[in-house]
């Protein structure tokens, strides 16, 4: 769908079909029902490697997204995803996909949320030295659309205002 480079970094937008042939290190996947249930309101906005046995390949990294973005839960939203991805910085993750926010079940972004995100993960890839190759996995073309737009706006400089 769209692929971008910065530095050694290449960051692509991609749907789940897209998706499915690539071989990756770690995948981040938002926490199941129980897993919300049992850590609570207090863990909305947080991310963690899981464990198995073995080495199995991709590696999961849980994320808690909030269950809706409200007006003070974009906040929650922009911090679950740099906390997702500083996850994968300390366990040396070289490609990775996160899943947008209509692939984790949110419902759309407002235009300006997304924005905010792009230039979040952004700026966030660009304090990684393991991740080589991101890929966003969006819902649907509509979704991969929007979110390849403003990576386009934020790798050429018109960086969203956070109004």
């Amino acid at each position: 769908m769209l692929k971008l480079t910065q530095n050694d970094l290449t960051i692509e937008v991609r749907t789940q079909q897209d998706l499915e042939a690539e071989t990756l290190d770690a995948v981040v996947v938002p926490a199941t029902e129980d897993q919300r249930r049992d850590l609570g309101k207090a863990a909305e906005g947080q991310a963690w490697m899981t464990w198995s046995p073995g080495e199995t390949t991709p590696k999961t990294i849980k994320f808690m997204p909030p269950t809706k973005v409200s007006e003070s839960g974009w906040e929650e939203l922009l911090m679950c995803y740099r906390f997702a991805m500083r996850v994968a910085e300390i366990h040396e993750i070289a490609s990775l996909a996160l899943p947008l926010p209509e692939q984790v079940g949110l419902p759309p972004v407002e235009d300006a949320l997304a924005a905010r995100l792009s230039l979040t993960i952004w700026n966030e890839s660009k304090e990684h030295r393991h991740l080589k190759h991101l890929h966003l996995v969006a819902n649907d073309n509509q979704e991969a659309v929007l979110y390849a737009h403003w990576l386009v706006e934020v790798q050429s400089g018109h960086v969203p205002s956070p109004e």
